[in-house]
């Protein structure tokens, strides 16, 4: 079982829901699915437990009559087909205007309508990931109408939302942690969000320790490097020059660098009890002095 798979069935097993969130799930599956066909409702399934569920609450909100049928279709494999309906009949015209006289503002403002609304979008349309691979929930969704409400919807709650087409089909999208965990607590997926919680702080931890890891790692290299140079520098200086004739401070520092080949300017700085500046600056004029000298070299040779 996939981890979408795992949330969808929490979801799914979520009981004593409201009149309105139930209203809010089945407008909509219907808007999202181009549901309203020209003389009835009509949305066709291929998982006979999200037929199900879709039957049990149009039960639950309209005393209209509901005619669920199977087909099989023989697409990409032999596979049933379940699909639920509402004929015009009396009463049709009025619970679908119950339906579609809904805006955004009004889903907005009442919390049950707006989980019934999200919980539908997820559980027809949506997928996510485990966070153990990515942060990535998708809602691959029929109608552009029904993707552009969901946008406007996710993006009124300030998530971080994306909306693009694939595969003929119009996608809207999350990748921040932190907006797919609301969604999560929204559809009412709790055991999964606090698992979800876990891991993203888990790996949060890891890629922290890495990051100090290479920085520590980045660190070490520069400063190896550097006593390289310095040390090639200083036996030039010595083999050219001879420390000893060099003022007391930069005797001191070379002398230090040939014994500490491997220290950093802080822990050469702590052995003579200046400050870490002050070690670079004796580099710094020692570096001078060796260039000074190798100029000289050059142009005595030419």
């Amino acid at each position: 079982m996939s981890y979408s798979q795992k949330v969808k069935r929490e979801v799914m097993a979520i009981t004593g829901l409201s009149q309105l969130e139930m209203l809010g799930e089945v407008r909509t599956v219907i808007t999202s699915k181009d549901g309203i066909k020209e003389d009835k409702i009509e949305i066709k399934f291929d998982n006979i437990s999200m037929a199900s569920r879709f039957y049990g609450l149009l039960q639950e909100i309209t005393k209209l009559k509901i005619v669920i049928k199977y087909s099989i279709s023989k697409n990409f494999g032999e596979h049933k087909i379940y699909n639920v309906s509402i004929p015009n009949q009396k009463g049709y015209k009025e619970f679908l205007q119950k339906l579609l006289g809904v805006t955004n503002s009004l889903i907005l403002s009442n919390e049950h309508f707006l989980k019934g609304c999200v919980r539908g979008y997820f559980l027809y349309s949506g997928y996510v990931k485990s966070p153990e691979k990515e942060y990535a929930m998708d809602f691959f969704i029929d109608s552009s109408d029904g993707a552009q409400e969901l946008y406007d919807l996710l993006l009124a709650l300030d998530k971080k939302v994306f909306k693009t087409i694939k595969k003929n089909k119009n996608l809207v999208y999350l990748r921040n942690s932190e907006d797919i965990m609301d969604i999560l607590v929204t559809v009412g997926s709790m055991q999964e969000f606090f698992k979800f919680e876990e891991t993203t702080m888990m790996k949060d931890l890891k890629n922290k320790t890495i990051r100090e890891m290479n920085w520590e790692v980045a660190n070490e290299t520069k400063t190896l490097n550097s006593a390289n140079r310095q040390l090639k520098m200083i036996e030039y200086i010595e083999e050219e020059y001879g420390l000893g004739n060099l003022s007391p401070v930069l005797k001191e520092i070379a002398e230090l660098r040939l014994k500490y080949t491997e220290s950093s300017f802080q822990e050469i700085a702590d052995l003579i009890g200046i400050s870490k500046s002050g070690v670079k600056n004796r580099f710094r004029r020692l570096e001078d002095f060796y260039n000074e000298i190798s100029q000289d070299e050059g142009k005595e040779r030419k």
